[in-house]
C-alpha cells in the first residue's frame, strides 16, 4: 500500500483543516518597493513573484465623467500714462505806419486741457471641463504601508487586499 494509517490520518486531518479555513489572513509592511518586498510578522519576507496585488493596492487609470468649471483667476491689467512738458505762446505784433503812436494792446490766451485716464481692464476668467476624461488613482505602495493579504490555501500566493 505504501502509506502508514498514521499517515493516512495526518492528511485526513490537514485536509479537514484546510477545508474550515481555505485561506489565512495575515497583516503585513511593506520594506521595498523596488523591488516589491512585504514582511510578515517580522520573519516572512514575500516578493513579488509571490504576490497578486488588487487595484486598491496600484496605479490604476479610469475613465470618468466630468463637468466642472475651474476656480475664476483674476490678472490685474490697469495701467496709466503720465505726460510732462512745457507749453508755451509768444506773439509780437506791430503797426507799420503808426504816425500817431496809437497804442496797440495784444492779448494772448492760452488754454491746457490735456487729460490722462487710467485704464481699467477686467481680465477674469475660468473654464469649463466636461465629458468622458481619464484620470490616473495613485494607490501605489510605498515603504512602511501596513497591508492586509491573504494567503491562498496550500499555496505560496499571497492577494496584497488593501493599506490599512
Amino acid at each position: 500500500m505504501g502509506s502508514s494509517l498514521g499517515e493516512i490520518i495526518k492528511r485526513m486531518a490537514v485536509g479537514a483543516n484546510d477545508a474550515n479555513a481555505p485561506t489565512s489572513v495575515l497583516f503585513g509592511t511593506v520594506t521595498s518597493v523596488n523591488p516589491l518586498e512585504i514582511t510578515v510578522e517580522q520573519k516572512l519576507k514575500l516578493t513579488k513573484e509571490f504576490l497578486v496585488l488588487t487595484k486598491n493596492v496600484k496605479d490604476y487609470t479610469v475613465d470618468v465623467s466630468v463637468d466642472w468649471e475651474t476656480e475664476s483667476k483674476s490678472l490685474n491689467a490697469n495701467h496709466g500714462h503720465s505726460i510732462s512738458g512745457d507749453v508755451s505762446v509768444s506773439s509780437k505784433a506791430t503797426i507799420n505806419p503808426n504816425p500817431d503812436n496809437i497804442a496797440v494792446n495784444i492779448s494772448n490766451e492760452v488754454t491746457n486741457g490735456i487729460q490722462v485716464e487710467n485704464a481699467k481692464i477686467g481680465l477674469t476668467h475660468s473654464h469649463n471641463i466636461s465629458g468622458k476624461k481619464k484620470m490616473t488613482v495613485y494607490n501605489g505602495l510605498q515603504v512602511n504601508d501596513n497591508v492586509i493579504l491573504l494567503q491562498q490555501q496550500g499555496g505560496n500566493n499571497f492577494v496584497v487586499l488593501d493599506k490599512f
